[in-house]
């Protein structure tokens, strides 16, 4: 843990916490509020405070709509993790509708400095203080970590995640076994990809014979994600232990069209041909999706590997099917953010742990299997920032000694 009181650079560190405030406070200002969007989080919290409950799909004719309306029923939903929707869920019931994003911005603003406060620490663990103010000046002024915050999605509070996750794990790793299991936990209901990572950190644990470790991290994360299990068997009478849109996810990877895309002739038809229970329709969808990536998968190997390695590129490269991936102002950034933390990766191999290559093939193996989405990058980004820092520092040490 970093002594406040000593550390020579806390001025510096503050100054460019600020300077990130104060660019993303503007940035709500140039973009406008209007363009901001809590997406299905905010359909469904919006559903839950106008007592809907916890629901998002409903019906117009044949046509299925999800959009908020105050006359519809939408059905039960287990579409998205209940953690941020439980959060907006809150602010929806303290504050009215126009100060609503506002606030969610505010909440945003907390997390990034918790978040940037983690990161310098967590540098200055791994290489020294100099190195952890170059990891603070990239989250604060990179225009992607500046979007992120203006986001009302959940991206903000991953990052906070992933960094507490990474602090507990390899900075206390040896007084904080239980704080990283409730982590873990918490963080899971926000994003329930985590439990992927989850398996790896409990697989490593098993490798190097933590037994308790391994077990905490079972049992504590199983404890908090069981409410949410009994509440779709209640509801659905299905087992569901994350959500319902890990067929759409697999589907929008696999399928016929185009990597990313939400429909093919089939699914469409399947859809606007529904007559079951209204009450199911996602358990409908998601079984529907599933069997369509499936099939996709299973009719060509050569093309369905030729399609795993084109999204392997979309991730750690470029991704043609979204218009941001070839911007000048992300491009340029991510490349650079690339190459330095390959450099500071490799310097500090020694000391990462593999804990940090497990969170790196996690979030490939995500971008894989399922789909290589531009916001999933920015996601991962997280854990580059400390090692492209530390790329900064021996590009500027070796240049000093040149001179």
């Amino acid at each position: 843990m970093i002594d406040w009181k000593k550390t020579q650079y806390k001025k510096f560190l503050f100054s460019f916490v600020a300077i990130g405030i104060v660019l993303r406070l503007a940035s709500v200002g140039i973009l406008g509020q209007e363009q901001q969007n809590t997406w299905e989080y905010g359909t469904i919290a919006k559903n839950l405070a106008n007592d809907k409950g916890f629901s998002f799909y409903y019906f117009v004719g044949n046509d299925i709509e999800s959009e908020y309306s105050s006359s519809k029923s939408p059905a039960p939903s287990a579409y998205m993790a209940p953690g941020y929707v439980l959060t907006l869920y809150l602010f929806e019931t303290v504050s009215p509708d126009e100060y609503l994003k506002p606030l969610v911005t505010l909440y945003n603003l907390f997390i990034f400095t918790i978040t940037i406060l983690l990161i310098f620490n967590f540098t200055s663990w791994l290489t020294n203080e100099k190195t952890a103010l170059f990891s603070v000046i990239i989250y604060s002024l990179v225009p992607e970590f500046i979007y992120t915050t203006y986001s009302l999605g959940a991206t903000q509070i991953y990052h906070f995640f992933i960094i507490s996750i990474f602090y507990l794990a390899l900075v206390h790793k040896s007084k904080s076994e239980t704080f990283l299991a409730v982590v873990f936990g918490i963080a899971i209901l926000f994003r329930f990809e985590l439990i992927l990572l989850l398996v790896l950190f409990v697989s490593f644990y098993i490798f190097k014979k933590s037994i308790k470790k391994s077990l905490l991290l079972i049992i504590i994360p199983t404890l908090f994600l069981s409410p949410w299990v009994y509440r779709n068997y209640i509801v659905f009478e299905e087992f569901i232990p994350t959500s319902t849109t890990g067929g759409l996810n697999l589907f929008r990877g696999n399928n016929d069209v185009i990597i990313g895309g939400w429909h093919n002739f089939e699914t469409l038809e399947k859809v606007r041909n529904y007559t079951g229970d209204k009450d199911k329709i996602e358990i409908y969808l998601n079984q529907m999706y599933m069997e369509e990536a499936v099939r996709y998968i299973n009719e060509d190997y050569l093309r369905t590997a030729a399609n795993f390695a084109k999204k392997f590129f979309y991730f750690w490269v470029l991704n043609p099917n979204e218009d941001e991936s070839t911007n000048i102002i992300y491009f340029v950034p991510w490349f650079l953010l690339l190459s330095l933390s390959i450099i500071g990766l490799y310097k500090c191999r020694k000391k990462n742990d593999k804990l940090v290559l497990l969170y790196l093939s996690y979030h490939s193996i995500l971008a894989v299997i399922f789909i290589p989405l531009l916001r999933y990058q920015t996601m991962m980004k997280i854990m580059l920032i400390p090692f492209a820092a530390y790329g900064i520092y021996l590009l500027l040490k070796t240049n000093n000694k040149d001179s």
